[in-house]
């Protein structure tokens, strides 16, 4: 019998942990904490220079326990790049066809950034299997209990703002799984508290 798809294993985790700091080096540090505190699924971000060499590390050092993706991915040609290093998700802040096409033919999972009905709808056409609700701050979950209406079967990540307090609220409101930032992992890198705050983002997105 085939085992849960990586779609069933983000849906089931329902976390999230974004990794975007200025500077790479305590990158491998940061993810083992994460995956030791019980996160399963990681992002790391790649819009600065050294990013693509940080996916990589990040793969080498914890795909074993963990399902490493990769965001802010912009174009077509940065899919081939990520896949090639190990990234098994990829993560936009927009809906982009051709990104959509290049990360399927790939067989990477793709979470397109959607914020009005039309961009979700363009998202699902386009076959995403989740959808990124970004800036979730700015709609807040009333914008996604109403996206919820018109799109009951599409599964949204709300990402931007949330933290601890608030992710109960965005999972009554409809979430499959939230993706955490700065909330959780300060864009310094810096590790104090990183712990103890992640096992709590963990346990408050726990069914």
């Amino acid at each position: 019998m085939d085992g849960p798809t990586l779609i069933d294993q983000m849906s089931d985790a329902r976390l999230v942990a974004i990794i975007r700091i200025a500077d790479h080096a305590p990158v491998v540090d940061i993810a083992q904490l994460l995956v030791a505190a019980g996160v399963r699924f990681l992002e790391v971000t790649i819009e600065r220079p050294t990013g693509l060499d940080a996916l990589a590390r990040v793969v080498e050092a914890v795909a074993k326990e963990a399902v490493v993706g990769a965001g802010t991915v912009l174009r077509p040609e940065e899919v081939a790049r990520v896949a090639d290093v190990g990234a098994r998700f990829v993560v936009t802040p927009n809906v982009d066809p051709s990104v959509l096409d290049a990360a399927h033919q790939r067989g990477l999972v793709c979470l397109p950034g959607a914020f009005t009905p039309s961009e979700v709808a363009l998202a699902m056409a386009c076959g995403a299997e989740f959808v990124k609700l970004f800036p979730a701050s700015t709609g807040g979950t009333g914008h996604l209990a109403a996206l919820r209406g018109p799109f009951p079967g599409v599964r949204f990540v709300p990402t931007g703002g949330v933290n601890v307090q608030n992710a109960p609220g965005w999972f009554a409101a409809g979430a499959t799984a939230v993706a955490m930032g700065s909330n959780l992992v300060p864009s310094d890198g810096s590790r104090d508290g990183l712990l103890e705050r992640t096992r709590l983002a963990v346990a408050a997105c726990r069914r």
